[in-house]
Formats: C-alpha cells, structure tokens, sequence
C-alpha cells in the first residue's frame, strides 16, 4: 500500500546505468565494458550526499528507473554450465530464462560488489529502494532472479551488522506513483523498438520453459551489436552513413582479425527471424498479464479504467510493421543495392547501346534509390527522443502528478508540461561518445524532488567533475 504524505518526501531518481560484467581488450574490443568507465564509488558519494542534505523528518526515497544492470551485454557462461547450453548459446549469450539470468545476475552483482553495498546500506538505515525494470533488466521479471538480488543485498547489510527491514525495497515492473507527486516509468514502453507485447508478463514458453519475449532493439544489442565491439550500445553511434561505415570498418576492422560485414549480416537476419518467431508467440494476451495489471491497480490505489487507461497509451511494438524492423536493420539498403547490382550486370549481358548501359546505373539507378529513400522515411531510433514530452504529458493528464520522469533516452532534460507538472528525462552513467568519436564517461545525472509545505523543489544536476565532461558528439 502507498502512503501518501503531502511534504517531507524527498526522491533521488537515477536511471540507465547499464552496470554488466567488466571486460578489458587490449585493443579496445568492448570498450564501453572496461573497468576504466566504473562508476560505484562515484555512485555512492552521490547516494552519500542525498542522505546528508535531509531534513529531520524527511522521508527518503532512491528510484532506480531502470536498464541499472544490462543482461544483454553478458556473453560470458560457466564452465562447466548446470544446465544444457547449445552451441549459439554458447557463442552468443545464454537465453533469458529463470536459472540463466539468475548466474548472469550473480556474475554482475560479483563484478559490483560496492554498488551492492552502497543500496544496502542505504535501506539498512531505513529508507525505501525502488528499482524499476526497464527493457534492459527485464530479466528481472523472474522472482528467482529478483532473489538473487535480494540475497546479496542481505548479505551486504549482514556484513555491515545491519539488517534490511520489510517492504523497505520494491521492485516494479511497470511504474512508481504516488498521487499528486511523482510518476516514474523507463520509458521503453514508448519505444516501437523496445517495448514489450505484454510488459507485466513478458514471458513466452520455448522449448519447454519460460523466456523472456525479448524486444527487437534488446535483441539488437545481444545478437548484433556484442558481435560489432566497436560500436558502442549505450549511443546511437552506430546510426552511420555509408561513407562513415567505410571509414568506421578501416580504422577498426582492416588489420585486425575482427569482422564487420558478415556479423551485421547474419546478426540482423537473425534478430529479424526471432522478432518473427516470438511476434506469433504474442498474438494472445496471457491471463497472468491482466491479472498484475489488477494487482497494480490494487497497490497504487487506481481503478482498473485507471490502469487500463495508462496502458492505451503505449504503442504497438515495431515487431507488427515488419517493414520497419529490416529498414532499421538496413537490410532494406542491402536488397536495393543487390538488385541494382543485378541490374548493372543484366544491361551489361543483354544486346543494346553502350550508352544505355552506361547511363541507367549511373542515372536512374542513383535516382531511384534517393526516391526511395524519401518514401521511406518514418519513425526512426531517434523518433522517441523528441515524442516522450508528449507521452509525459498524456501520463499527466491521466495521473495527477507533480513531476513525470523517464530515463532509457539517455538524454537529460527538464521541460515545463504546464503551471504545475515538469517532465525529467535522466539521461545516463553510461559510456558516451565525445565529439572525436572517442568514448568517455557518461554523465552521471540524477534528479532530485523534495516536497515540503505543497511545494515541489526539483533539480536535474550531473555527478561528473567540470574537468572530466565530455563534449558529446552530435547526432548524425
């Protein structure tokens, strides 16, 4: 149950961290998971200074929006593995099943043993943790999992001689509301290439145990962008021209022993035959997911029309516009350019003026494909980026709200919505990239919101030193 306090609750809201296991290369493979860009000590001074900037009587909230760890950046797998692992599996990460995401849980919270002492320590002293799933930690949906986290952070406190009161951590699938001051959510739900089909119950039966339906960016990330190390996942950096792929793949690729070419190849074709599969798998909403949205409803006081509502406002998945999905994928690029190969190859074979031969590639070939190009323009990765005001705003008109916030853009910002609502984006912790193209620390942002005397004080700040930002690269 939700108690609703009209001053005196103060919330630290802080999201994508992106925190998986560490991996140093010496030539830079994987950069953005190198022990360089840790973060926990940082992330503690910050949790720190929330605590000590209290007023007596205050009541303390940290909101962990989601994607804080990043199962799909983990590749590693036991030796010798407890269960049966395939082949691919073995090559490219284990599926997201309950005992599979519990030991790539374990391996992260190993790899974060500070970051695990920081939370519970923090609800050991009494204040509430709520950790938000987003599309990154989605695997968290299972309850084994969840009790792997809440193991180590039981054994954090024991180790400190403290103790972790009940019902002091909640884990939410969906939101955090408390009526008149704040709604949090990730925000992937607004996302076509990350949301779910059914978020609360995001699970399909395969062979002949649950797995997490995984959605087209996340499988994106797990089955292409692990096999493309140069690349960092965190960014949009891998959005590039053709020229810019050329130039990408020289300085990277040339004189190593790494490919390029064939793991975008056979990683997009092979994201694009699992979103197929798992779209059949969702046609049905299973009873289990109404079911949590009565159960949501119940613990933060709405109605079921209430609920209902605030899911309408999430769109369909990009896995229903099949056409979207290879087009982000580029693979529409690529069949334009083997057909106008094959074209250049058949006028070359067939017995007409050299001329024609000559000026349809160079012409009408070129023509063509820019024609195309402005017909298929639509909803892009950064499409979101400039709609989730909007989405916030709606949130607002269906839940009274002082302050609405999302994180999973990765880009801070604080707008004004109306007199009395602001929306927050929390940007990231995440590696960026600067405008060299070199990869650095993320910004580390987190918001602030205190209510006291009906007032709302909120503040969107950065936990980096002045001398260690970054520029960060524009958007191509």
């Amino acid at each position: 149950m939700v108690v609703y306090v009209a001053m005196g609750n103060r919330y630290l809201v802080v999201s994508d961290l992106h925190l998986t296991d560490v991996e140093d290369h010496p030539d830079g493979w994987k950069a953005y998971k190198s022990s360089r860009y840790l973060f926990d000590e940082e992330f503690g001074q910050l949790v720190q200074h929330f605590v000590e900037q209290r007023d007596e009587g205050d009541r303390l909230t940290l909101v962990l929006n989601g994607d804080i760890f990043d199962f799909d950046l983990v590749t590693a797998v036991p030796e010798p593995p407890p269960w049966p692992t395939t082949r691919f599996e073995r090559r490219r990460g284990l599926r997201a099943t309950a005992s599979k995401s519990a030991f790539k849980l374990e391996r992260m919270l190993s790899h974060h043993p500070r970051f695990v002492e920081i939370l519970a320590a923090f609800v050991a002293a009494g204040h509430q943790l709520v950790y938000l799933l987003g599309n990154h930690d989605r695997e968290l949906h299972f309850s084994e999992v969840q009790r792997v986290m809440l193991d180590a952070l039981e054994a954090a406190a024991r180790q400190q001689s403290a103790s972790l009161a009940a019902g002091r951590i909640r884990i939410e699938p969906w939101f955090f509301y408390v009526a008149g001051e704040i709604y949090v959510e990730h925000g992937n739900q607004y996302d076509l290439y990350t949301s779910f089909r059914h978020q609360l119950w995001p699970t399909v039966k395969a062979d002949g145990e649950q797995v997490v339906a995984l959605p087209l960016g996340n499988l994106s990330n797990r089955y292409l962008m692990t096999r493309m190390g140069f690349f960092n996942p965190h960014a949009s950096d891998y959005i590039l021209n053709v020229y810019r792929y050329a130039t990408h793949w020289m300085r990277y690729y040339m004189f190593s022993r790494r490919g390029l070419a064939l793991n975008w190849l056979w990683g997009s074709i092979l994201v694009v035959l699992l979103s197929l599969r798992l779209r059949r798998k969702l046609r049905r909403r299973p009873p289990e997911h109404l079911e949590r949205m009565h159960r949501t409803a119940r613990r933060f006081n709405l109605t079921d029309a209430e609920i209902e509502r605030l899911g309408q406002l999430q769109p369909e998945p990009i896995t229903n516009r099949f056409f979207r999905m290879i087009r982000e994928l580029w693979i529409d690029r690529l069949l334009m350019a083997l057909l106008m190969t094959g074209g250049t190859v058949a006028l070359a074979l067939v017995p007409i003026p050299l001329w024609i031969k000559l000026m349809v590639p160079l012409t009408a070939f070129p023509l063509f494909y820019f024609l195309y190009e402005q017909v298929a323009q639509g909803e892009t990765i950064f499409t979101l980026e400039k709609m989730i005001p909007e989405h916030a705003r709606a949130v607002a008109r269906a839940l009274p709200a002082r302050v609405v916030t999302f994180g999973h853009t990765h880009s801070p910002r604080l707008i004004p919505l109306s007199r009395d609502t602001t929306f927050a984006d929390t940007g990231t912790w995440a590696p960026i990239l600067d405008k060299h193209r070199t990869l650095c620390p993320g910004r580390r942002n987190y918001l602030l919101v205190s209510f006291q005397h009906q007032r709302a004080n909120i503040y969107l700040g950065s936990w980096m030193d002045a001398g260690a930002v970054c520029e960060e690269a524009s958007p191509d």
